[in-house]
């Protein structure tokens, strides 16, 4: 099963996987701005461009379009900015920084200018420091930006329609069907 299969199967507990803010901004409908001449309005552009670069690694541009063309980047200043408290926000800021500061002391770059193999290497060191019970915030970044992402993924355009099985008009209920009867996860 690969990264995107697991994904998509964890869209099914979207609402029990998502904290904080993360569900507020989805319950209240959080959308990424489709705009050309889009600026953020709580991140700053290089903080943006970590973000979008960060989304991307999560769920990479396969078969279907990634994070960076739904727009997850743009989602996640909206919903952060509009629907996390301040101490949250703190924290997501300080969180968008650590990127480049483990890039700067791995690589000697930023974030955004590494490979996508080292940046997969800084996103694991995030993942296995959240598996240590680590009260820290490093131990906590990673679930709760990947909560993020996957929120903004799956309730976009892109991710609703062409990851999930998209059916405007489901028919009638038919319960205790097998998963494979249906052909996968619906939005």
């Amino acid at each position: 099963m690969d990264r995107r299969d697991i994904l998509k199967a964890s869209a099914i507990f979207l609402g029990y996987g998502l904290v904080g803010g993360t569900s507020i901004a989805v319950l209240n409908g959080c959308k990424a701005d489709k705009s050309v001449d889009w600026l953020p309005t709580f991140f700053t552009q290089d903080q943006i461009d970590v973000l979008a670069e960060v989304a991307e690694r999560i769920i990479p541009k396969t078969d279907t379009p990634g994070a960076k063309e739904a727009l997850v980047h743009r989602y996640m200043d909206e919903a952060v900015k509009n629907n996390f408290k301040k101490e949250d926000q703190d924290k997501a800021l300080e969180a968008v920084g650590i990127f480049d500061v483990q890039a700067n002391e791995l690589f000697k770059k930023k974030f955004v200018d590494i490979t996508d193999v080292q940046k997969d290497q800084i996103l694991q060191g995030l993942a296995d420091a959240s598996k240590k019970d680590d009260d820290s915030s490093l131990g906590k970044i990673f679930p709760q930006l990947k909560s993020l992402v996957v929120a903004g993924y799956f309730t976009s355009e892109i991710g609703a329609t062409m990851a999930l099985v998209y059916d405007p008009i489901p028919g009638p209920y038919q319960g205790c069907i097998p998963l494979s009867d249906v052909g996968g996860v619906y939005s």
